[in-house]
């Protein structure tokens, strides 16, 4: 019987261990006062850190350790803001007490994000640029016409100082499509015993959460990242 026992033990044990191997456990690790999120699972693991530039802007790193490579696509990671259903849009940055008390998320509602390509963004941050340098330009010649005296000299120190600004703006511009284009996530193979880091771009929404659901070598990696929390 004292045998049969033992068996009974060493098999719910082993059946224990191996589901607790076979979840997912997210967790954090402080970098600069805030709170990175990670998960190792079955030889990879994926690393979420919004330190620098924000939820909507996350910097994705993932090590792979499995024995084998795999290609990485992140056109496929989906991103989402939680909402209440009925309730609209103003209430996404109401729900901070809601997720500090881990109460349940099954009420709430997805709100789909676009998560952009690296084209689209790199498009869209050059235009912002772009049209913000013509804001800047066209309201300092207005100050100027308003202010300055309509002589020679004037007119001469008008025309430079918009030059100024538009030779600002482009440095601006060629600066944040290099950033771009050096740190953007592409699709690439990731090899066993290797990391790949990079960032992509998700379109903002009034909201302080985020919820990034990543796709690795046929496992989905569901964060959810809350902007608020520091260390």
């Amino acid at each position: 019987m004292k045998k049969i026992f033992l068996a009974l033990l060493l098999a719910v044990s082993f059946v224990t261990t191996a589901t607790a191997q076979d979840q997912k456990v997210y967790k954090t690790y402080v970098k600069n006062d805030r709170l990175v999120h990670y998960c190792n699972y079955k030889g990879v693991t994926v690393i979420v850190d919004v330190t620098e530039s924000g939820i909507f802007e996350p910097q994705i790193s993932i090590i792979n350790d499995t024995g084998h490579e795999f290609v990485f696509e992140p056109k496929k990671i989906k991103a989402y803001c939680y909402g209440v259903e009925y309730r609209g849009s103003s209430t996404r940055n109401l729900l901070a007490q809601y997720f500090d008390l881990n109460l349940d998320k099954s009420p709430l509602v997805k709100d789909s994000l676009r998560v952009y390509t690296f084209e689209k963004y790199a498009n869209k941050q050059s235009n912002a640029i772009f049209w913000g340098n013509v804001l800047a330009q066209t309201l300092v010649a207005t100050v100027d016409a308003v202010v300055q005296p309509n002589t020679p000299e004037a007119r001469y120190w008008a025309r430079a100082h918009q030059e100024e600004i538009a030779a600002n703006g482009e440095a601006a511009r060629a600066y944040e499509l290099q950033r771009i284009n050096e740190g953007y996530w592409h699709a690439n193979t990731i090899f066993d015993m290797t990391e790949h880091s990079g960032f992509i771009g998700i379109k903002r929404r009034k909201a302080d959460h985020i919820v990034l659901e990543i796709p690795v070598d046929g496992e989905v990696y569901s964060f959810l990242i809350d902007a608020r929390k520091k260390y």
